[in-house]
């Protein structure tokens, strides 16, 4: 009964329908509100937001990006903006320091988009912040430490990666003021997408509870987040966010998704048996899943075939990315899975390191 549960639960990286005001959410509410934070439909509408307040008050020379980060996130920058460059970063090295000082050059004023690595990170910075721009992405470390606590002049993060929302991005100023004003589009394409991937959320907790769909039931609700995935891909304004869907994510931001993550974390790195095949990452912190590091991508790609053959499926962080950096994969540990669920999980990933 539990394997057919999980195996249930596992279909997709993406969330299932849940009630904001679930009875699974009732000890665990959230008190870090971000002052006068401002909610997109994602973090890169977020982010492009921030990069244009800036941009209209400031000449800006360069945006520099980390040289490991999201692909997507990476390339829809791109066709943004036509003067991004990348910078060494090390993932693994949550005191890795940013030398931001040394982007700027006599020719203007620069941006740096510092990454919150796998919600660990420190965001360390080399800087006197003198014609720099610090832009933090807590994507993978909403509500960490690193994102409550920031100091940059601006902070953004992907919320549908720890929010079961359809569609949700935040950006603030840490020091509390509010964000410039600056012209938004209507978002109708946003509001069909929205509404397919909640469908596709709707369907996938139809799939979870009823034992009579089978495994092609899995289609429905797998071809309707795809589709509105690539729809939003290519959409560059920025919008108005529809004001019932901004009340909807306020009122599921009320949630702490990382308690469950805390609590589950603890339970499976003291299940995990030790190999040299990959690395735990942030075994002392509470990172954004199980996060592991391989240094070689044909071993990475037998482990992943073999959780999925056993009905776990991982995530990439973040393919496409240079060899150099090694190899991370992501294990979701959120508020979907019990003690029971991480048991098996564990006992799986053991199975691989005695084979």
């Amino acid at each position: 009964m539990h394997n057919k549960l999980l195996k249930k639960k596992g279909y997709g990286s993406f969330f299932s329908h849940i009630s904001y005001n679930s009875n699974i959410f009732r000890n665990s509410k959230n008190s870090f509100n971000p002052i006068n934070g401002k909610i997109f439909y994602s973090g890169r509408h977020a982010i492009k937001y921030i990069i244009e307040t800036i941009k209209s008050n400031n000449t800006i020379n360069t945006i520099w990006v980390p040289e490991y980060y999201c692909q997507h996130v990476t390339s829809w920058l791109k066709e943004n903006y036509k003067n991004i460059k990348t910078y060494q970063v090390n993932p693994l090295d949550k005191l890795h320091i940013v030398k931001a000082d040394s982007f700027v050059t006599e020719e203007g004023k620069v941006i740096v988009l510092v990454n919150n690595f796998w919600g660990i990170s420190h965001c360390s910075l080399e800087t006197s912040k003198k014609n720099i721009f610090i832009i933090e992405d807590h994507s993978h470390g909403w509500l960490s430490k690193p994102c409550i606590e920031s100091n940059a002049d601006f902070c953004f993060a992907s919320l549908r990666k720890s929010v079961p929302v359809p569609l949700a991005g935040i950006a603030w100023k840490p020091n509390g003021e509010k964000l410039a004003d600056i012209k938004l589009e209507e978002a109708i394409s946003f509001n069909e997408i929205w509404d397919n991937i909640l469908l596709g959320m709707e369907k996938k907790l139809e799939f979870e509870e009823n034992v009579s769909i089978d495994e092609n039931g899995k289609n429905a609700f797998l071809e309707l987040v795809y589709n509105a995935e690539n729809m939003m891909h290519y959409n560059y304004d920025l919008v108005k966010i529809n004001t019932n869907h901004e009340a909807l994510i306020k009122l599921y931001l009320k949630n702490n998704y990382l308690h469950f993550k805390e609590i589950n974390y603890k339970t499976i790195i003291n299940l995990l048996e030790d190999t040299d095949d990959f690395a735990l990452v942030g075994s002392d912190s509470i990172p954004f899943g199980l996060t592991l590091h391989f240094k070689n991508i044909d071993k990475l790609n037998h482990f992943k075939s073999y959780l999925i053959s056993k009905d776990v499926y991982p995530s990439l962080l973040w393919p496409g990315n240079k060899s150099n950096y090694g190899y991370f994969i992501n294990i979701h540990i959120d508020y979907r899975y019990i003690s029971e669920d991480i048991q098996y999980i564990s006992s799986i990933i053991n199975s691989y390191i005695n084979l």
